[in-house]
């Protein structure tokens, strides 16, 4: 079946609008906490100099990603247990509370995580190949998580097989739905992030504002978590009936 995004987006936003009791505090837990916390407690990358040549500067940037990298995968692996989490309660069928979701998710969330390692991998050679492969692959494999928590016991690999053959003719629509949740995440955090940079440069930044700027860009990078979840909950239930 053959899905578009308009529909897709209306489906995920009647869930948020009838479910957001429990969901904004799921996403607070697995998505703002650990962006909050990276963001706070990591320095930003180290800015470009004039007169620096560009072979230090990119050495200065290597060493600064593979001493933070780990804390961003470390909150993108959370975000993870908070995606499973969502797919628990709404596509289960024994429909679970809030704690049986959160209990189910622990169990498919190592599955989920080499699922969504080797969709991550995969997507970002299309990406810095050039950017529409990868967005369309984002695209085929967005309903992975999904099919993994809905049709089990479903492999990591299994699942991914799974959502590029429900994806079929979708590919389109779904990629632009992964597009404009990236380009939200990215686009609305990138000027906080930068603030954050230039604050901490003034002599240490005043902690006060650091935090609140630190925050706002928890909350865009929360907002594009949940609504990542969701939309592949919308687009597995009218591509798999």
């Amino acid at each position: 079946m053959r899905v578009t995004a308009a529909a897709v987006v209306l489906d995920a936003l009647a869930l948020f609008r009838r479910d957001r009791a429990v969901l904004v505090p799921v996403a607070g837990m697995f998505w703002f906490l650990p962006s909050y916390a990276v963001a706070l407690l990591t320095p930003p990358p180290p800015p470009r100099t004039a007169g620096v040549e560009e072979a230090a500067a990119w050495e200065g940037l290597s060493r600064w990603f593979a001493a933070q990298a780990p804390w961003y995968a470390l909150a993108w692996a959370v975000g993870l247990w908070g995606a499973a989490t969502v797919y628990a309660m709404y596509l289960r069928p024994e429909r679970p509370d809030l704690r049986g979701a959160l209990a189910m998710a622990a169990g498919l969330w190592p599955r989920l995580l080499l699922a969504s390692g080797l969709v991550a991998l995969v997507a970002a050679g299309g990406l810095l190949l050039w950017v529409l492969p990868g967005l369309y692959l984002l695209g085929r494999l967005m309903p992975v998580g999904a099919a993994l928590t809905a049709e089990r016991p479903l492999s990591g690999l299994g699942s991914i097989g799974r959502a590029w053959q429900l994806t079929r003719g979708s590919g389109l629509s779904l990629a632009a739905i992964a597009a404009a949740t990236l380009g939200f995440g990215w686009i609305g955090s990138q000027p906080l992030l930068w603030l954050d940079g230039w604050l901490r440069e003034q002599g240490g930044g005043n902690p006060v504002a650091v935090a609140i700027v630190d925050a706002g860009a928890a909350a865009i990078s929360m907002a594009a978590g949940l609504a990542t979840a969701l939309f592949a909950v919308a687009a597995y239930r009218r591509l798999a009936r």
